[in-house]
């Protein structure tokens, strides 16, 4: 029982300190095909930070953490990621807004292991966590065009 406990006390220990400063993964090389599987988790965890704080807050870890989720997008073999049209509509040339896509993205696949999704569901609960996030004005995220056209047609 206290091995339990201390195996809980450290991953806990463990990725809050990643939570508080991604810069260690900014030097992180994916080596080989299990390393991609091994890190799931960070990926996660740097997703997760990026919807759950605001745009201002701790600019580096953010841009870091976008930097280490689209390593590991475009190496991982266990998932494969299309950037669609829509996806381009949606994001509109700001590379703030196509990051936090990709890690929208990711979120999904990697929070719904378990599911078979197709490219189309994908793209929509990654436009969903998107929209949502944009959608609050704490988050200091300024909306595209279309993700304001979509939150203000929902309000009507």
């Amino acid at each position: 029982m206290k091995k339990i406990i201390l195996i809980i006390a450290i991953i806990c220990t463990s990725n809050l300190s990643i939570a508080q400063n991604f810069t260690q993964l900014a030097n992180y090389e994916f080596k080989n095909v299990e390393s991609y599987k091994t890190e799931e988790s960070k990926v996660l965890l740097c997703a997760n930070y990026l919807f759950n704080n605001p745009a201002n807050v701790s600019e580096l870890n953010r841009l870091t953490s976008v930097q280490y989720i689209m390593k590991w997008m475009m190496g991982t073999p266990d998932y494969s990621f299309e950037i669609s049209e829509e996806s381009l509509k949606i994001t509109k040339g700001n590379d703030d807004l196509l990051g936090l896509y990709m890690a929208a993205m990711t979120k999904v696949v990697l929070e719904n292991k378990g599911d078979k999704l197709d490219s189309a569901q994908i793209h929509n609960q990654a436009k969903e966590i998107l929209i949502a996030y944009c959608s609050n004005s704490e988050n200091k995220m300024k909306p595209s065009k279309e993700i304001k056209r979509i939150i203000k047609s929902r309000k009507n």
